[in-house]
């Protein structure tokens, strides 16, 4: 059964000074109503509206309190599906709306509602303050940074008008407005899990978490998905969740926000995750569009996007300088190929820079890193005899050269499955079976690559439930003792290695070693 099609439309809107008639493509900064012609190759631009919906009451509010001359403009709706046959009669009529008020009528906004609304909350303003004044777009930045995942923290410093500056403190989101009863019964999501995983803090702070594994409720049925989290602040101080579930791929063919990708937009979508350009995207409450990024997030494959002006570029990445021209080209969308950065470890590589939505700054394009000595091979400048390199000259066997972890296919002869390989690759721990251990008992361990020391990790307990109450593990205790040296008081006189999920004596032999405790020895007495 095909799913009903929202109900939506464009709106027209004639300049009644001019005589000009164009179709409705977001709100200026001025508040002036940005048009395009009313043409239907002009269709990708056209800002449509659901039928009833709040988006557009959002946006003649907004209309009426930004623009200076509102009564200058008339507004008129026609059904998008219909827009093609309906938008070349209208510019008709349009072109004398006094003689044809009668059938403009049924596709006339009445503004009367949002003039009142909007004179009402001016005169509340005036009673609440004083001595009113109008926000500076420093202020009006800051009210809409909870709407977006701004990671920066602290204080920052502004003028109060009289030249003086006055601390403005960032407050993250209320945790005592969540409802973590609901959220455990609707979705699976447990408070103490997302704490220790870290995530927790990065939601507070308007950010996702990584992916995690929730249980969503839908006409009574329980299913198992994975997605990524945050939270949003609603207008009566309440939080929402927001989840992000995994998509198998974003369909680039549908209009995002008022713009339609072109052929390059997609292949550059495809190929690095990121746009590559700044495109005009309406906001979806106020309809008023803003140059922004748009990026491809890695592990939702949903598009995600930022306005422009929210991007901050370092001046260094480790101790690579960017210079002027390099940052103006990456705050294009556009990427900086070749560039060689040096870490603060001495690392050299070759790379790709481009900003990224996820990032909100410059990320190393995945699969375009190249350490110097793989470029001097690929140039075919090495030569015959050439003394092999340090150990630490030496590429890292554990990452690929943009830092992503290198594919393993077994440990310790242990032969990988497809699931642990994917599984290893993605930073997760994988569990080895019949791992012999230092005194060649088979034991179980896990195994998970460490992102601080660039290597995998061997350990006797999963470190992915090392957040949770952790299970008994059947290979502790005898690790602990036959690789590390530990004492188990149950089994530290036991001379024989200890096997697989032993914590105490497995025969008689060995429970009379543990018994008959050695005797210390005593000195001389003098």
């Amino acid at each position: 059964m095909a799913k009903k099609t929202k109900e939506q439309d464009v709106l027209l809107v004639r300049d009644e000074k001019t005589g000009e008639i164009g179709v409705i493509a977001g709100l200026g900064s001025d508040g002036t109503p940005k048009r395009v012609p009313p043409k239907v190759e002009h269709a990708q631009d056209f800002l449509k509206f659901d039928r009833g919906g709040d988006i557009l009451d959002n946006f003649f509010l907004n209309f009426m309190r930004q623009c200076k001359e509102p009564s200058r403009f008339g507004f008129y709706r026609v059904a998008a599906e219909q827009a093609d046959k309906l938008i070349e009669v209208m510019k008709d009529l349009l072109k004398n709306p006094e003689g044809n008020r009668e059938l403009l009528a049924p596709h006339k906004i009445d503004m009367t509602p949002y003039h009142k609304a909007v004179q009402e909350e001016q005169q509340q303003s005036q009673q609440q303050n004083q001595q009113p004044t109008n926000p500076t777009e420093e202020m009006k930045e800051k009210q809409e940074q909870p709407q977006a995942a701004q990671g920066a923290a602290g204080q920052e410093k502004t003028n109060d008008g009289n030249g003086q500056k006055k601390e403005n403190t960032y407050k993250p989101i209320d945790e005592s407005k969540i409802n973590w009863q609901e959220l455990e019964e609707k979705w699976g999501i447990k408070r103490d899990e997302l704490e220790k995983s870290g995530d927790l803090k990065r939601m507070l702070n308007y950010g996702k978490s990584d992916l995690v594994s929730v249980s969503p409720k839908f006409d009574g049925q329980t299913f198992e998905t994975a997605a990524r989290l945050a939270f949003k602040m609603q207008e009566d101080g309440t939080v929402r969740l927001v989840p992000h579930l995994v998509q198998t791929a974003p369909n680039l063919d549908l209009e995002y926000k008022g713009h339609r990708f072109t052929e390059e937009d997609k292949r550059n979508l495809k190929e690095t995750g990121n746009l590559g350009r700044i495109v005009d995207l309406a906001n979806t409450e106020t309809g008023e569009l803003k140059p922004s990024f748009v990026s491809i997030d890695r592990q939702t494959h949903e598009l995600i996007d930022i306005a422009a002006n929210r991007v901050r570029l370092r001046d260094t990445i480790g101790k690579t300088v960017l210079s002027e021209t390099e940052k103006a080209l990456l705050l294009t969308g556009a990427p900086l190929k070749g560039k060689e950065i040096e870490l603060e470890n001495g690392r050299k590589f070759t790379v790709t820079l481009q900003v990224n939505v996820e990032q909100r700054g410059v990320e190393f394009v995945p699969g375009s890193g190249r350490s110097p000595r793989k470029q001097q091979r690929q140039d075919g400048n090495t030569t015959q005899g050439q003394k092999s390199e340090s150990p630490k000259q030496r590429e890292n066997r554990w990452t690929t050269d943009d830092g992503k972890i290198r594919p393993i296919g077994k440990w310790k002869n242990i032969q990988f499955s497809d699931e642990q390989k994917k599984d290893y690759c993605q930073g997760k721990a994988v569990k080895l079976e019949n791992v012999l251990d230092k005194k060649g008992q088979p034991c179980t361990m896990y195994l998970k690559f460490n992102y601080d020391k660039g290597r995998p990790f061997t350990h006797n307990q999963n470190p992915d439930l090392a957040q949770n109450v952790a299970p008994s593990n059947e290979s502790h205790v005898q690790v602990a003792v036959n690789n590390e040296g530990k004492t188990n008081e149950a089994t530290k006189h036991i001379q024989q290695p200890i096997e697989k999920g032993q914590v105490a004596p497995k025969n008689e032999q060995q429970a009379q070693q543990q018994k008959n405790e050695p005797k210390k020895a005593k000195g001389i007495r003098m």
